[in-house]
């Protein structure tokens, strides 16, 4: 009998192995030794015992009692007269005698064989268990301390036994220097079990392996700075703040859009915290990075102009909504700081709204072709009521009712002879016909405050069109027999007297 006390304790405790998987290892190393030796592991039977805290197992052969005439496989047969010397004179042919053997009596080769064959699902558990708890990580902040270098990347501890995760130079941020035992939060990005492979076995057999848990680790994603907000920010760990959208750019700038459906929440200010305390928390923590909170709206136009800090917008125009193609106009002293040092700014702007942004000087964006377009039939000059000149109307004559998105059917808001300053305000908002203006003014106030009217704005269209449908009721039709002026409406001629009906 075969004493493994230590060894099974030893499996347990340190490789966190249960008994019954010990039990089923030391099996099949026994089973493959005696294969080795006899050929076969049919009638090879293991059993454990376990007497007063001592644990220990016994190897079997278990053979069938035969005649010495029927006597033909020494490995699974036993003749007669050797079953009795063993067993006594009750056995009979036919009988099944399990018969002890001493595993030391296998080839040292057999033994051989079982140690690396035990090796192997020994190391196959504990890459099983890693992977386990690594892919619990996946996705999550964990604190790791750098042991080494590789050419440029490093290898971090995360007490994952003797598996190492990697920091490559893609997952570094520019702004931090690293160095050996730092301890650090970092990302983990991915966990995976690495790609199997073939290879030539001591048989000389192909054998699939599998390689070691592979688990990359980054400070550098977008994904670093969201963990590390839901972790200060309470607010956005529980759900009542939402991180909407993330740009950065590693080590130079991030920015993040928040939105809340709680109206005694301010997304911005909690997650910035009192006088900045908790953003300056993770800032630290990516090493200086600035991070601009930004809060998010559906007004695409108004949500472009917030990206763009800490430059001041005056406007935005949207060029083309379907293509997302704005323009932010801006003073000249704040259009270096809208796009920013290398266009930063403007960049991560364009990732955070998924716009597509140009920043232009009002004098800049004058010159557009979009602009010149516009402007190109603009000869003519309305009047003010008092007599003076007012400024120039941007118009969109030259523009196909397709190239600004009405119908043929559709009226044109220029033709209601509005302010120019009103005009540009409907057109901002890419309102371009008068169909379109009373769309959203059905829908009611909270639509119609949208287009940031004032009340007398409204008031003065409502009554414009009013007085298209007056005059265009008191118009005059001619009389199709003599060709006189008839009243509009009218059935009969009262010159001629003919009549008529209407289709």
């Amino acid at each position: 009998m075969l004493d493994l006390t230590e060894e099974i304790n030893e499996m347990v405790s340190e490789r966190h192995m249960s008994e019954d998987k010990v039990h089923d290892l030391i099996t099949d190393m026994l089973k493959s030794a005696y294969k080795r030796k006899f050929g076969t592991d049919e009638n090879a039977i293991v059993q454990f015992f376990n007497e007063n805290g001592r644990k220990s197992v016994e190897i079997y052969a278990s053979k069938e009692v035969v005649n010495e005439e029927n006597w033909f496989n020494e490995v699974t047969q036993i003749p007669l007269d050797d079953a009795i010397a063993l067993a006594g004179e009750d056995v009979e042919p036919g009988d099944e005698l399990q018969i002890v053997l001493d595993p030391k009596s296998f080839e040292r080769t057999a033994v051989q064989s079982a140690k690396q064959k035990s090796q192997s699902v020994v190391k196959d558990h504990n890459t099983t268990e890693v992977y386990d708890k690594a892919k619990q990580m996946e996705g999550k902040l964990v604190i790791g301390e750098i042991k080494r270098q590789r050419n440029q990347d490093f290898m971090v501890n995360l007490n994952l036994d003797d598996t190492d995760a990697l920091f490559p130079v893609r997952g570094q941020s520019p702004r931090e220097d690293y160095a050996i035992q730092d301890k650090l939060k970092f990302y983990v990005e991915k966990v995976d079990r690495g790609d199997e492979i073939e290879r030539r076995g001591p048989d000389g057999k192909m054998m699939k392996k599998q390689r070691g848990v592979r688990i990359l680790l980054s400070r550098s994603s977008k994904e670093f700075v969201k963990q590390l907000l839901e972790h200060e920010v309470p607010e956005i760990g529980s759900g009542d703040i939402e991180i909407v959208s993330i740009a950065r750019h590693p080590g130079i700038r991030t920015k993040v859009a928040v939105d809340t459906r709680k109206s005694d929440i301010d997304p911005v200010g909690a997650t910035v915290g009192k006088a900045g305390a908790r953003i300056q928390t993770i800032m630290t923590e990516c090493g200086g990075e600035k991070i601009d909170v930004i809060r998010y709206t559906d007004d695409k136009l108004a949500f472009i102009a917030n990206a763009l800090i800490p430059a001041q917008v005056k406007r935005v125009v949207s060029i083309d909504p379907e293509a997302k193609h704005a323009v932010a106009i801006v003073d000249e002293a704040h259009q270096g700081i809208a796009i920013g040092i290398n266009g930063v700014n403007v960049k991560l702007a364009k990732m955070l709204c998924d716009w597509n942004i140009e920043v232009k000087t009002q004098e800049d964006f004058d010159q557009m072709e979009f602009t010149q377009n516009i402007y190109s039939n603009a000869e003519s000059i309305f009047k003010k009521l008092d007599g003076e000149e007012e400024e120039d109307v941007a118009i969109e004559e030259e523009l196909t009712n397709e190239q600004i998105g009405i119908s043929d059917d559709e009226t044109r808001i220029t033709a209601l002879g509005l302010d120019s300053a009103l005009i540009e305000k409907l057109h901002n908002h890419d309102v371009w016909s008068v169909e379109e203006f009373f769309s959203i003014y059905d829908e009611g106030e909270e639509a119609l405050s949208e287009l940031e009217l004032t009340d007398d704005e409204i008031d003065d269209i409502l009554k414009r069109v009013d007085i298209q449908v007056i005059e265009e009721e008191d118009e005059e039709i001619e009389c199709p027999v003599c060709g006189k002026s008839v009243e509009s409406g009218a059935t009969k001629c009262p010159h001629c007297g003919a009549e008529w009906d209407y289709e």
